[in-house]
């Protein structure tokens, strides 16, 4: 069978509801805010947790393969491991911990990180 047919066939099967599209896994990301849980943490902060986690990972099982955290869009942390792919919920948590033990001070902290989640791709 041609490819043509076979998309073919496939867009008919789902038009008709016979198809079913595979679930989808819904993956963690972090979110981090000022002390105030509204406004996205500022570039510096999160530079500073960068360095931080950097320089804790050799205390931190979990932080071992985790390359760099950066800033994206409305404050949310972009984590990469060594090999270039996304951190996993273990070194997510491990971040989330790491930096809110990091910038407590006298009971408050300066910054809010949290737990988000997000459609991902589907499960195979």
């Amino acid at each position: 069978m041609k490819r043509s047919a076979i998309v073919a066939a496939a867009a008919l099967l789902a038009g008709m509801g016979l198809l079913a599209s595979a679930p989808t896994a819904r993956a963690a990301g972090l979110k981090c805010t000022g002390a105030d849980g509204k406004t996205a943490c500022t570039a510096a902060q999160v530079a500073d947790i960068n360095h931080g986690i950097l320089v804790g990972k050799r205390m931190h099982k979990p932080l071992l393969m985790v390359k760099e955290v950066t800033l994206g869009q409305n404050g949310a942390l972009k984590c990469s491991q060594t090999d270039g792919s996304a951190c996993t919920d273990e070194q997510l948590s491990a971040v989330m911990e790491f930096t809110m033990s990091t910038h407590s001070h006298g009971g408050k902290s300066d910054i809010q990180v949290v737990k988000t989640m997000d459609k991902a791709s589907p499960l195979l």
